[in-house]
């Protein structure tokens, strides 16, 4: 039987311990199946970063044969895509996610800060 004060490893923290206990083996000395581990384990971890998601949506922005997706990103985000920068401040989300990442470039969008003003105007001349 277990001991019940054992704790239960998130799936992140999972992630990274099997970095951890990898890369400390050395890279030379990694089987096939361990490397291969080590790079998806990486990898799991890329996915779960803000750089991760400005990167997916600025590679939809800027793609030159966009297809419906990407011309709706471009749609969405307007004359100029944010600086990594700006984009990181605006992003109050605790996880990272393209969903989160498509409300800031909403958000830092004038023609929908716009439309939020006189939305907001509206609604208190009809008070």
């Amino acid at each position: 039987m277990k001991n019940q004060e054992t704790q239960k490893l998130s799936a992140s923290q999972k992630v990274q311990n099997t970095i951890q206990v990898l890369t400390a083996k050395g890279r030379d000395e990694l089987s096939g199946y361990e490397l291969q581990r080590l790079i998806s384990a990486m990898w799991k971890q890329e996915e779960k970063s803000l750089r991760y998601v400005y990167n997916q949506l600025k590679a939809a922005y800027t793609n030159e044969k966009a297809n419906d997706v990407d011309k709706l990103v471009q749609q969405m985000t307007g004359a100029k895509f944010p600086t990594f920068a700006a984009f990181e401040k605006a992003y109050t989300l605790k996880h990272f996610s393209r969903w989160g990442g498509l409300s800031v470039l909403r958000g830092m969008n004038p023609n929908y800060q716009r439309a939020q003003k006189v939305k907001r105007q509206n609604k208190a001349a009809q008070k």
